[in-house]
């Protein structure tokens, strides 16, 4: 706040008579030899000072009398203030207020004492007052699928006679809402080294660029890359992942996997209808590979040693950002509840400042809930969505989770207004002359009636293992939408 000294001390009132007798002995000269053309130009002048002195007298008459836009203290200094807009949290801007309470007395931040040498009839009392500046709520829509793991029929499904690979069947059915929303994230469980190192399926992977082409022309935006897959191709695989994304899109955000070290510590912040939003992945492991003694910073990996690192992370990403994102690798395969050592990361992502964790790797969809931080803000968790697309033989891998999360920033601050959780089926029949993704909403018993995982698991050595599991988890729309509720009941009807 800026404050003009305007009159100051005890010769206020004479200043002002003199203003005032000044100011209307030369109205009346005026008046009456306005005529005279001899003193035209000399009117003139005194017209100006006439008008220039009635402003004075006018201003004196209203800091004499306390407007608004003055205050007087206890020396008896009025002064003019000019306000200036403090930035607060957010969105918020805060006019400041004079440092005087609602009765009149001063506050105790000014460090004067009340009513020094003063009396009432020398001190304008001025309330307190604070303007809070407002804002229109802006929402951003962010939706996020599952495990893309890429098996060898996938892949066959794709192959074009040229030799060159098309995926857009896989997202035929799903395309629509992917593209719509503000934000999409995919998690590329496998690394896209190209075919120059061999497409391969189980244990190593190892895809074709075409799939990261696809991704991008599907309408996802956020590309994660931190898995226990990263690896499968050394250090040759994850540096052509990288080169695919900066080369061929530059506008796609893909995270996880590093090229340097300034790389490692950047913090990727996704920006939408002026809402910041920084994501952090990070992985369990690495199948048993290490990174190269040289690029400690290739892959982000999440265990003890590196929990002071990641807690760097997210306070950096606190500082830059409006919201915080976490998408971490973890869990155990196949497991349909979170394990105690999800919950304990999610715990430490939460004290840490995520405001919202989405989770990969078990293959299957598990539950969603909202955790309490340290500071008592709430956060929250999908603890896995899934499969996306893959070939796996347990029902239960069948279904996919299509998370939904309404990002909202006011001037309150930037929360999550509403979320919610779709469903998703993979789909692929003997041959993969159908491989795609359907919505479950979307999905027929005689879609299901054609899909291979009918048959295929009972064929080989697994058969009895395949079969034990999948008895319980009947492949029908009805014990798809079952296995929906038993996981998440909140988005089942």
């Amino acid at each position: 706040m800026t404050r003009l000294l305007f009159l100051s001390g005890n010769i206020q009132p004479i200043i002002f008579i003199i203003f005032s007798s000044f100011s209307l002995r030369n109205g009346v000269f005026m008046l009456t030899n306005f005529n005279n053309r001899k003193k035209n130009r000399m009117h003139i002048r005194q017209l100006q000072a006439f008008i220039l002195s009635m402003c004075l007298v006018t201003a004196g008459i209203f800091g004499l009398t306390g407007c608004s836009d003055a205050s007087t203290n206890v020396n008896n200094t009025i002064y003019l203030e000019t306000t200036k807009q403090t930035a607060g949290s957010d969105d918020t801007a805060t006019l400041p207020a004079d440092n005087e309470s609602e009765s009149g007395n001063p506050s105790d931040s000014t460090g004067e004492p009340e009513n020094a040498g003063t009396s009432s009839d020398s001190t304008t009392a001025e309330a307190s007052t604070e303007v809070t500046a407002t804002v229109a709520p802006v929402s951003v829509n962010l939706i996020a699928v599952g495990d893309m793991l890429l098996h060898g029929g996938i892949h066959n499904s794709s192959l074009q006679p040229d030799g060159s690979y098309n995926y857009a069947h896989v997202f035929e059915h799903t395309k629509d809402r992917i593209a719509a929303a503000d934000i999409a994230v995919a998690n590329q469980e496998v690394i896209l080294g190209g075919v120059e190192l061999g497409v391969s399926s189980y244990p190593a992977f190892n895809s074709p660029q075409a799939f990261g082409d696809a991704l991008v022309d599907t309408g996802f935006d956020v590309i994660l890359h931190a898995s226990n897959h990263t690896m499968d191709k050394d250090t040759v695989g994850v540096l052509n992942t990288i080169h695919f994304w900066k080369e061929k899109h530059p506008d796609t955000t893909f995270l996880g996997i590093n090229e340097n070290e300034d790389e490692r510590d950047t913090i990727r912040i996704v920006e939408k209808d002026g809402i910041k939003i920084a994501m952090l992945n990070y992985t369990y492991g690495l199948n048993g590979f290490s990174l190269p003694a040289d690029k400690p910073y290739l892959v982000n990996l999440m265990d003890d040693a590196h929990k002071t690192e990641i807690a760097q992370d997210m306070k950096n990403a606190r500082e830059q950002a409006d919201f915080v994102i976490v998408y971490p690798h973890w869990g155990t395969e196949y497991m349909l509840e979170a394990t105690d050592e999800q919950k304990q990361w999610a715990q430490f992502f939460a004290d840490n400042g995520a405001d919202l964790i989405i989770g990969t790797h078990p293959h299957v969809v598990e539950p969603v809930e909202w955790i309490t931080a340290a500071n008592g803000r709430q956060t929250l968790v999908y603890y896995s969505l899934g499969n996306y697309i893959s070939i796996q033989y347990y029902n239960y891998s069948m279904l996919g989770g299509f998370a939904e999360v309404t990002i909202t920033k006011d001037s309150t601050g930037t929360y999550i207004s509403d979320y919610d959780m779709d469903f998703l089926v993979t789909h692929y029949t003997a041959g993969r002359t159908e491989m795609t993704t359907y919505f479950l909403s979307d999905y027929t018993d005689e879609l299901a009636s054609r899909h291979a995982i009918l048959t295929e698991p009972y064929a080989g050595q697994y058969a009895e293992g395949y079969r034990n599991v999948n008895q319980w988890y009947p492949f029908t729309v009805e014990g798809l939408w079952n296995l929906a509720r038993q996981i998440c009941p909140q988005f089942v009807k």
